[in-house]
């Protein structure tokens, strides 16, 4: 069966990555992507995702731009400088955004498919809870999956509660977790055991494909920014985290992960742990109805990395 499946993402690196498995997938049908602020301000994640469109070859598939600010709160976006994507031969800007902004591209989207669509956030959620509150009778009718990249269930990395995505807009985060649609999420803790060294980058690249030597870009500079950090601190190779790249192999291979049942509610009204997720397991003390969110916290690592790169090597 093939997946339709909408991305949502403040495209930086690892964005690009999981979109990059999306595009190659043979089991999965890319509707559209849209940009929203986070790890980047707007311009530059639209501007990325429109790039990395077109050195793909899929100019066919729709960009559309979302939210510059979160819900209620200041723009807070983890870098201010210029990121683009490592990628060579990114020419000038062609493909232009979709002309509806993104809450109504997804609802036009989700409206239009004769079967149910997966939602892939890469984000903060500020974009998904628009959706949830503008169109709610048709998220709970048209969406399938939805597996976000987000939260933590023990530490955060913005803050030492909170993860990046959460901490950008704890209200929008609050909102879809209390819409009460069963979620998966691929937290902290899964996303530093299925991390990328030096090793696999000859399996990325010997895939051969487009998707592939994007991906394969993006994950060397990483290693060459920042693996060696790990590396002097831990005593170990170096090593970097695609992290929103797991959404989609968790989609497609559910069975190399290794989850946990829980209730999840955010926090978005503390001074220290604004954006945190409080994961109740607990077998007695929470009704198992209201358990509706899939915590991910492991995988088996080498499977992950055999799986990206049979993924890429996919693509047309």
């Amino acid at each position: 069966m093939v997946r339709k499946v909408l991305f949502d993402c403040d495209t930086g690196g690892d964005d690009a990555t999981a979109m990059c498995l999306g595009v190659a997938s043979r089991d999965i049908e890319v509707l559209g992507v849209s940009a929203c602020m986070g790890n980047l301000e707007l311009r530059q994640t639209l501007r990325n995702a429109l790039h990395l469109m077109e050195f793909l070859g899929r100019e066919d598939i729709p960009v559309a731009k979302g939210s510059e600010k979160p819900l209620v709160r200041e723009l807070w976006v983890g870098d201010k400088n210029e990121r683009p994507l490592p990628i060579p031969g990114l020419e000038k800007l062609k493909k232009q955004p979709h002309q509806l902004d993104a809450v109504e591209f997804m609802a036009k989207v989700l409206r239009e498919s004769d079967t149910k669509v997966d939602l892939i956030p890469l984000a903060p959620l500020t974009n998904i809870a628009k959706l949830m509150m503008f169109h709610p009778d048709l998220v709970r009718e048209k969406v399938g999956n939805i597996v976000l990249m987000g939260g933590a269930m023990y530490f955060g990395n913005v803050t030492a509660a909170a993860e990046l995505n959460f901490y950008a807009d704890p209200e929008a985060a609050k909102c879809v977790f209390n819409f009460g649609m069963p979620i998966v999420m691929v937290g902290l803790e899964v996303c530093e055991k299925a991390y990328l060294c030096y090793d696999d980058l000859e399996k990325i690249k010997a895939a051969g494909t487009k998707p592939a030597e994007a991906f394969y870009n993006i994950v060397k500079q990483s290693l060459d920014t920042y693996g060696s950090r790990y590396a002097e601190a831990n005593g170990e190779k170096a090593r970097v985290y695609m992290y929103d790249s797991i959404t989609v192999v968790y989609l497609l291979h559910p069975e190399i992960f290794t989850t946990v049942k829980a209730k999840v509610r955010v926090e978005a009204n503390s001074s220290i742990c604004d954006g945190m997720t409080v994961c109740d397991t607990r077998e007695y003390g929470v009704d198992p109805a209201e358990k509706t969110t899939t915590v991910v916290l492991d995988c088996d690592r080498e499977k992950y990395v055999q799986l990206v790169a049979e993924i890429l090597k996919e693509a047309k």
